[in-house]
């Protein structure tokens, strides 16, 4: 009898956590879902948000269209171009090429494009953590202006020499496409393959990605996506620009989905791909940046992965090793809500973590030039050792921390002004001489000095 009662009470606590398991994750999804239904009613957001863990997908949501003229909506299977993520593909592409042995972290620039500035100094490790000091290309008018007809590979490097080295390598950590553009070139000339043959040998093949390939003119036919961007004049969403897929190779070139995103990143993290020692090197990090690979900490967890940028598309694959939770976000349009912010609502819904929901029935409210000039002044906050300057300038108010960009503050009610785009928020109590800062879910008091 003792037996029976003890074997129907720990039937009871299994039963209990699991309810309580399962009720918590049902308060997740529904925040998540609240979230972005809220963010595609205000038209600030199309896109795919997947969660995974242990590789098995807990949620997923699609929210707008593919094709918006023909009024076709995204599901959860469609294919996005996702931008910077290649090169965590590259990345994967050349540790397997060095464990083949064909090169090397050490091989030089020089042995493949000796015309380039300091190419005897660059190696091939500098190039995958962006220490190269090889400038942009595709910050330059010359790229903008042939983005969707394409450049070949002369045009390209004519590009990149005639740009003026501003830094010397391996000094510090500069992002540059035309890294892994060189890169990817590398590959083909040392294998004799095209990047797409190698993208499909080394990674697609052997982890059966069906939704993953290297990219062409956009065929929403083939449940592909296009990108837009918000039309404030119009009111209504306009297909962005369309960079030929021939410029960016393994710096931007790839096309995929949430579930092939999450299937490769947990292969990596497995040893499906490369070694552990391999791994290891792409995860090593300096000044933001490993081989490949970006680090984004999220209270106390870290994750590992990657963002993405390319015509109207926002990207973000990450990694929490520590939960075994992968997080995948594919936007093809957003307006004035930052993807940042997107990115913090949906971790802080699914990690359960306090959030400042948006409220976009909110309106600025008007505020005189003397109004807004009672809230100017220096203000200072000795823990983080900041300073933001506040001043009226033609009826706006303005705010700019030290060494970074002015920015346009709108006036809300209760002496709150918010800055969108960055998702900041400042709270002032002139009576304390004094505001508080808002952001990534952090919160600092500012004091006038």
């Amino acid at each position: 009898m003792k037996t029976q009662s003890i074997k129907q009470l720990y039937t009871l606590i299994l039963t209990l956590l699991v309810s309580v398991t399962a009720f918590g994750q049902s308060q997740k999804v529904s925040g998540i879902n609240e979230f972005l239904t809220t963010l595609d009613k205000h038209n600030k957001f199309m896109g795919v948000v997947a969660i995974y863990e242990n590789g098995e997908q807990q949620y997923i949501k699609a929210s707008g269209y593919a094709d918006v003229q023909n009024g076709k909506k995204l599901n959860t299977d469609t294919r996005f171009r996702i931008g910077s993520i290649s090169k965590m593909f590259t990345a994967v592409l050349t540790f397997q090429t060095i464990e083949k042995g064909l090169l090397s972290l050490d091989t030089p620039l020089s042995d493949y494009y000796p015309e380039i500035s300091n190419s005897e100094k660059i190696t091939i490790s500098d190039m995958l953590e962006h220490r190269s000091g090889i400038p942009n290309f595709t910050n330059t008018g010359e790229y903008i202006a042939k983005m969707e007809s394409g450049l070949s590979e002369s045009e390209v490097l004519k590009i990149i020499k005639s740009m003026k080295v501003e830094i010397q390598p391996k000094t510090q950590t500069s992002y540059s496409n035309s890294n892994y553009y060189l890169l990817s070139k590398i590959l083909e000339k040392t294998t004799q393959k095209t990047f797409d043959q190698l993208l499909t040998q080394g990674i697609t093949a052997p982890l059966k990605l069906k939704n993953t390939f290297y990219g062409s003119e956009i065929d929403p036919t083939k449940n592909e996506a296009y990108s837009y961007k918000f039309s404030v004049s119009n009111n209504k969403w306009a297909k962005a620009s369309e960079t030929n897929m021939g410029i960016p190779l393994g710096a931007g070139a790839i096309v995929s989905n949430t579930a092939d995103l999450s299937a490769f990143i947990n292969a990596l993290f497995t040893g499906k791909l490369i070694s552990d020692k391999s791994l290891e090197q792409m995860k090593e990090i300096k000044d933001g940046l490993g081989k490949g690979m970006m680090v984004f900490p999220f209270y106390s967890q870290m994750a590992f992965g990657h963002n993405g940028s390319i015509d109207g598309f926002e990207s973000s694959l990450a990694y929490f090793p520590d939960s075994k939770t992968t997080v995948v976000m594919l936007a093809n349009a957003l307006s004035d809500y930052s993807f940042n912010n997107i990115a913090l609502g949906v971790l802080s819904n699914w990690f359960g973590k306090p959030f400042d929901a948006p409220n976009f029935s909110e309106k600025p409210v008007k505020r005189t030039a003397e109004e807004l000039k009672a809230f100017s002044g220096t203000y200072s906050n000795s823990q983080i050792q900041m300073n933001i300057k506040v001043w009226e300038e033609n009826g706006s108010l303005m705010a700019q921390a030290d060494g970074q960009s002015a920015f346009n503050l709108d006036s809300y009610e209760n002496d709150t002004f918010k800055f969108i785009p960055a998702g900041i928020t400042m709270k002032f109590d002139l009576d304390q001489k004094r505001f508080t800062l808002l952001q990534g879910g952090g919160e600092f008091v500012f004091v006038k000095k």
